[in-house]
């Protein structure tokens, strides 16, 4: 196996030496779509082993055509210089380098790195295109050097082993990139990363109950940059109702939803939920009553159809605002189909 891995070794830095030329962008009909993060499968190597990119090389049919798999795919990400020429860093350009070097296992690394160089040469100027290269050498080398690194820090199921685990890749990121790129790269990813460890943390707190629980989810959802609040909130509402079913499932009371929640969502969310379900269950009471004195109106003997039509009118006049009566019968609807 370790002569294998050298092999591959190898072969990717002769590869990428091989192919520095300009490979065609991708065609428009390589829409939407984002294929999975990319995994290379190599062993030892070190950063001096990095393929140092070369230019002008030949352009070749397997360089020009992307894998079937990317049929209907467009690139994610994009590259950007500015008006000087330079590179604009941000978080697209690792995207546009994942969405190439998804490829990698259906093809030779080598011909995945090359495709990639040649739409960076196609996308951007001069210096930008040597920067993001040089870039792109780096990512190949981080990527590397992380799979040596889990080997080291398996997954295990311990906060501490989990919070080694976080800062050595951080650690590992730092030490390849320069803090400007580690930010633009790996800083949304960072944060969801301790944002999750540290929810799990705090679950598993004994020495808290169900309030300082939510106490402690609050402050660290607030830690949240702005840009991962709404994704972190739908991804805690989901998990929230998965689990609110399994609670009524098993016979859950009022009491055990509202620790449930507020060591799922937090105590802030919890009270917003605990409101929400006081007004659907006041609005329920509402229709309930109406509806028994509208059906008392419809059986009425005394009163002709024209009669009973004005009275019911008034009824929800009486009942109901404005907008509420523009839901009421969509409500009904509702409540006769739930009756059966």
């Amino acid at each position: 196996m370790k002569m294998l891995a050298v092999l591959f070794v190898l072969t990717l830095i002769l590869g990428v030496a091989m192919y520095g030329g300009v490979p065609p962008a991708p065609t428009p009909a390589q829409a939407l779509g984002r294929p999975q993060p990319v995994q290379i499968n190599t062993s030892e190597v070190s950063p001096q082993q990095s393929p140092t990119p070369t230019r002008k090389l030949p352009r070749t049919d397997a360089i020009a055509r992307l894998p079937d798999s990317f049929a209907g795919t467009r690139v994610d990400g994009r590259l950007r210089a500015d008006a000087g020429g330079n590179l604009i860093i941000d978080a697209e350009i690792r995207r546009v380098f994942d969405y190439f070097l998804a490829s990698i296992g259906e093809e030779p690394l080598k011909t995945s790195v090359a495709r990639l160089r040649r739409y960076i040469e196609t996308q951007l100027p001069e210096p930008a295109a040597d920067h993001a290269i040089q870039l792109l050498s780096q990512y190949l080398d981080y990527k590397r050097q992380l799979l040596l690194l889990e080997q080291h820090h398996t997954q295990q199921a311990d906060i501490d082993a989990m919070r080694d685990r976080l800062r050595a890749v951080q650690q590992l990121r730092a030490g390849i990139f320069d803090d400007r790129v580690h930010q633009a790269f790996f800083a949304l990813d960072e944060a969801t990363d301790h944002f999750t460890l540290e929810r799990l943390a705090i679950r598993h707190d004994a020495t808290l109950d169900a309030s300082g629980k939510g106490a402690a989810l609050d402050r660290l959802q607030d830690s949240l940059p702005a840009e991962l609040q709404d994704t972190v909130a739908v991804q805690m509402q989901r998990q929230l109702s998965e689990q609110t079913r399994a609670l009524a499932a098993n016979g859950g009371n009022p009491a055990d939803l509202r620790q449930l929640r507020q060591q799922l969502v937090g105590n802030a969310a919890a009270a917003r939920l605990e409101e929400l379900d006081r007004q659907r269950q006041a609005w329920q009471s509402r229709l309930t009553a109406y509806n028994q004195a509208k059906r008392r109106i419809e059986r009425s003997q005394g009163l002709g159809e024209a009669d009973k039509r004005a009275a019911i009118a008034r009824l929800a006049a009486e009942q109901f605002n404005e907008n509420e009566r523009q839901r009421l019968q969509a409500a009904e609807q509702l409540l006769a189909a739930k009756r059966g």
